[in-house]
């Protein structure tokens, strides 16, 4: 069954990927009337036979938008621009729905009438390492994204569009705004399926991580992020420099503001937080199972998790003094 709504997706040298979503939309229960692709990719898209015979036969409008060295808030902004519908639905390359996710939000839309449905994305994880990455990050439970969020078009002329000139964070930045102007959203029933953490090595993760963040830091949703681990790292910094015994107790032992070893005691008690809180408790928060956990897994997952905080107060240090190459990027 057809339904006038114009499905939106970017895509960037991911052609084999590209090619299984739209396959995949053979077999929806409800699929678009309206499909619009705009391809960054260095190497423009073939569509084969086969997909050009259902697109005909069930007379949907493909339109493929080519552009050079678009960030996904550009590309989305152009999608938007061109569609031809009130509604709107929006995926990534990576996110493949079942065959009921457009149907089913389509029908809360029309149940409850939202302003808009959001997407609900499962990161699907096969092997140890990818396992590690998805425990230490965002965990085992479907979150909400932005990508397969259904829309009724006119929710941008509120809100606004995508920022275009971020690499990433953009989808965050739009979120913080539709919740400043309190837009009525539901959440899909549907879950779509990530891939991605499957063909990821950690030191991929790590440089993305680091990516991401330096150009995301640049947005206002993120100013309070950044202060909290500004405030964190500054002041971890300052109980160190600042020696209790030595201000209160002026190293006489017997006094009684006199505590032994307690830079090794205060040191020791951040660190076992840190790593029960990093290692186990967000994991499980997540959805992490604690078998998964147990007897030893916690410790890569703290390891991963550790690294991954580094590199983020990295990145915002490194926005933060480096704000002149990344305008100009």
């Amino acid at each position: 069954m057809k339904k006038k709504i114009s499905l939106i997706i970017p895509s960037y040298n991911d052609k084999k990927k590209l090619l299984k979503l739209l396959n995949s939309i053979n077999n929806w229960n409800v699929y678009p009337d309206e499909i619009i692709v705009i391809d960054s990719s260095k190497k423009k898209l073939l569509i084969p036979k086969d997909l050009q015979n259902f697109i005909k036969k069930q007379n949907i409008r493909l339109s493929i938008i080519y552009k050079n060295n678009l960030y996904p808030g550009n590309a989305r902004n152009i999608g938007i621009n061109y569609s031809t519908n009130s509604m709107l639905a929006f995926l990534d390359t990576s996110t493949l729905p079942n065959s009921k996710w457009l149907q089913s939000g389509l029908e809360i839309m029309r149940k409850d009438n939202p302003e808009g449905v959001w997407g609900n994305t499962y990161y699907q994880a096969d092997t140890y390492i990818s396992k590690l990455i998805r425990a230490s990050t965002v965990g085992t439970t479907p979150i909400k994204t932005f990508p397969g969020s259904i829309l009724k078009k006119n929710i941008f002329n509120k809100c606004g569009l995508f920022i275009e000139y971020v690499r990433a964070g953009e989808d965050g930045d739009w979120r913080s705004r539709l919740e400043l102007h309190k837009i009525n959203m539901s959440n899909s029933k549907e879950p779509l399926m990530y891939d991605k953490f499957n063909s990821m090595s950690i030191s991929f993760l790590l440089k993305k991580w680091f990516r991401n963040y330096t150009y995301s830091s640049k947005l206002p949703f993120l100013r309070a992020h950044k202060d909290i681990y500004y405030y964190i790292v500054s002041l971890i910094l300052i109980f160190f420099a600042y020696n209790w015994n030595n201000v209160f107790a002026s190293w006489d032992e017997e006094s009684f503001f006199y505590i032994p070893n307690i830079t090794k005691i205060s040191a020791s008690l951040i660190l076992i937080s840190y790593f029960i809180t990093r290692g186990v408790l967000i994991p499980k928060k997540k959805g992490v199972n604690l078998n998964f956990l147990f007897p030893i897994n916690f410790i890569f997952v703290f390891f991963v998790s550790a690294l991954l905080d580094v590199v983020k107060v990295s990145a915002f240090f490194f926005s933060k003094f480096n704000t002149k190459k990344l305008n100009n990027d």
